[in-house]
This record gives structure tokens, C-alpha cells and sequence, in this order.
């Protein structure tokens, strides 16, 4: 029996951490069953050290193609079609282009792990979502309430825990550091400023000389190979101040591992922490941030605007914050874990019918 010829795609190549790191988890996954692929665009400190056949253009990707498979990421994330326009120009015509086009050929539509925000919009946008939405033939899904759009698209598939639960499978952790709390705030100030919170930076600029005895670090989880740094150490600035940007996956990993808390306004960079035991605050997140935060029963640690102060209460005194790293409920990670696998399997099924 031959094996279909898959094109992976997803918002890959953007330097975004968890879309990435997906990419790699399918990617795995696909040579693991010897099934022949090609992953979109993604950059060269994900495929390289896999060995990945990257595809540059659609035709490339595309060609001799049978399945044309999005991998993880915010596919069925309503977005205003104005504000995707100004972050990412140029990106929404260039997927609906490369969507109509695998549809025109006949190829099969097929998605993996992609979430929502919780709600069920009547129409996915940007439109190239709900193209691909419609003509996909299965579809499974990181949260239970994605899958009210499913029910309205009529597509088959399921729900599992987010893939990015297994990133981490595996990976020994580093040994805790002795040279003082070490702790990560993963913002940026483009996103400060839509969330209309520059008041923040004094505030964490105050925090950093409230708490000389930790060690701060002012994270971009954006791929240093895509973007120059854009995380808030180039404004907040101190002996026991750091910047870090991301580089290289496993390097990334061990670097999250290494910390003592995470403050994170992303939804991936939190689910890789959580897994190395490290507790993980979200911060001004989006809707599928909080709802992550949700399901997982950790909705407390979710801060908005008028958590600011609870947060820096907490952070900024010692007994308060000695006691959340103490006592951080973690989810059962091994549980999510088997869950997650659940995407792997269904897939498998899907592209190879009749084997277990």
C-alpha cells in the first residue's frame, strides 16, 4: 500500500515558539511512520537539526502532494481581518492562495491540534480559515469547546489535549541553579501597547530593584533568526537584569527548565514551563490563553489589568512568593500527556486506514 505524500503547513517560519515547535512534533511523527512530507517554511533552527524537507513556495510544497495537513496553532482564532492586515502583512492572502489552490487540485484538507478561543464565530476570519475549515475532512482540536465548530462545519475528528503537551516528553531537566530565584517575564512591548498596558514598565522596572536577590530575565520567544529582540530588557535595565531570546529548540527547552517562574503573556511558552515544573503565570493573554488556563483549573493565575497589583504583591515579597512556588497546582502532566498523544493516533489512522 502506498503512503500519501503529506504537505505540512501551519503559521510556520514566523519565528513564533509553539507554532514551530509543533511543526517538529509532526514532523517526528510523520518520518517515525515513514510517511513522506514536506513542512512549509519553517525556519532552518527547527528543520536543519531534524533533518526536515523544507518547502519554500506553495508549488514546492504542494507538488506531488496527496494531503495538505495545518499542524497545531490558532486555526479556528477568529481574528478582525484589519488588525491581522497591520501584524502580519501579506500572510493571510498567501495562505487563502495556497489553500484555494490545494483544494483546486483535489488534495485532501486535514488539521491537527488547532484551538479556539472558546467561542463559535458563524464565520472563521481571515477567510483563508474558514476555506480551510469548510473543505477539511478531519480536523482534531486542543479544547473541548472547539469542538461546537466542528459540530457547525460538520467535519469529523476529536478533541486531545494540545500537542505541545509532548514537547517536552522525554527531555532530561537541567539541576536548579543556586545563584538565586531566577525569573522570566515573556512580553513585548507591541503587545503592552494593544493591551493598552505601557503603565507596566515602571512597575517591573520597580519590581526588578524590590528583588535584587532574583535574577530577572526579559524574554522574546520569537526565533532570533526571524526577528531582532523585541522583549521589554531593552527598556527595563539593572545588575540582575537579563535578555534572552530564543535560538534553538532544545536550547529553548533548557532554558525554561532552568527557571523558577514564568510570567508569560503567550500560550505555548506556559504549557513548555508547566512541563519542566516550572509554575507559570499568564499575563494580559488573549482569549485562548485563558481559556487554556481554564480548562486546566488554573484560571486564578490569569491576570488582567486589575490583577497588576495582586501580581506584583506577589512577586515582590519574599514569604508570598517562597509560598506560590511551594505550593503552584500543576496540572497532571502525564495525564495530558497521554491525551495528547490522541492526536498522533487519530492522524495515523486517517493517513494509513487499517493499521493500528
Amino acid at each position: 500500500m502506498s503512503l500519501p505524500r503529506v504537505a505540512l503547513m501551519g503559521f510556520y517560519g514566523h519565528g513564533n515558539f509553539g507554532d514551530d515547535a509543533m511543526a517538529v512534533l509532526l514532523g517526528r511523527f510523520l518520518r517515525q511512520a515513514g510517511i513522506p512530507f514536506s513542512v512549509y517554511r519553517l525556519c532552518e533552527a527547527y528543520a536543519a537539526p531534524n533533518g526536515f524537507r523544507v518547502a519554500r513556495s506553495p508549488e514546492e510544497l504542494l507538488e506531488d502532494a496527496d494531503v495538505l495537513l495545518w499542524g497545531g496553532g490558532g486555526l479556528l482564532v477568529p481574528w478582525s481581518n484589519l488588525l491581522y492586515r497591520v501584524l502580519f502583512p501579506g500572510v493571510a492572502g498567501a495562505f487563502d492562495n495556497l489553500v484555494k489552490r490545494a483544494i483546486r487540485k483535489g488534495m485532501r484538507l486535514m488539521a491537527c491540534s488547532v484551538g479556539g478561543d472558546g467561542s463559535c464565530p458563524q464565520r472563521l476570519t481571515p477567510a483563508y480559515k474558514e476555506h480551510f475549515a469548510r473543505a477539511a475532512s478531519f480536523m482534531t482540536v486542543r479544547n473541548p469547546q472547539d469542538l461546537a465548530i466542528l459540530q457547525r462545519l460538520g467535519i469529523p475528528g476529536g478533541y486531545f489535549p494540545d500537542l505541545m503537551w509532548l514537547a517536552c516528553e522525554g527531555m532530561p531537566l537541567p539541576p536548579r541553579r543556586a545563584d538565586g530565584l531566577r525569573i522570566a517575564f515573556d512580553l513585548y512591548p507591541s503587545h503592552l501597547l494593544r493591551r493598552f498596558a505601557a503603565y507596566l514598565l515602571p512597575v517591573l522596572a520597580q519590581l526588578t530593584r524590590a528583588r535584587r536577590d532574583c535574577q530577572f530575565f526579559f524574554l522574546d520567544s520569537t526565533n532570533q533568526c526571524r526577528k531582532p529582540y523585541r522583549g521589554l530588557g531593552m527598556l527595563i535595565r539593572g545588575p540582575n537584569v537579563r535578555s534572552h531570546q530564543f535560538s534553538a529548540p532544545d536550547d529553548d527547552l533548557r532554558f525554561l527548565a532552568s527557571l523558577d517562574l514564568l510570567v508569560s503573556s503567550r500560550l505555548h511558552t506556559p504549557v513548555a514551563a508547566l512541563q519542566c515544573g516550572v509554575p507559570a503565570i499568564s499575563l494580559l493573554a488573549e482569549k485562548k490563553t485563558t481559556l487554556l488556563y481554564h480548562n486546566l483549573g488554573l484560571q486564578r493565575f490569569c491576570f488582567g489589568h486589575r490583577g497588576i497589583g495582586e501580581l506584583y504583591r506577589l512577586v515582590s515579597r519574599k514569604p508570598a512568593l517562597e509560598e506560590l512556588l511551594r505550593g503552584f497546582p500543576f496540572p497532571d502532566i502525564q495525564a495530558l500527556r497521554a491525551g495528547a498523544a490522541g492526536h498522533l493516533r487519530v492522524l495515523h489512522e486517517q493517513l494509513v486506514p487499517g493499521t493500528p
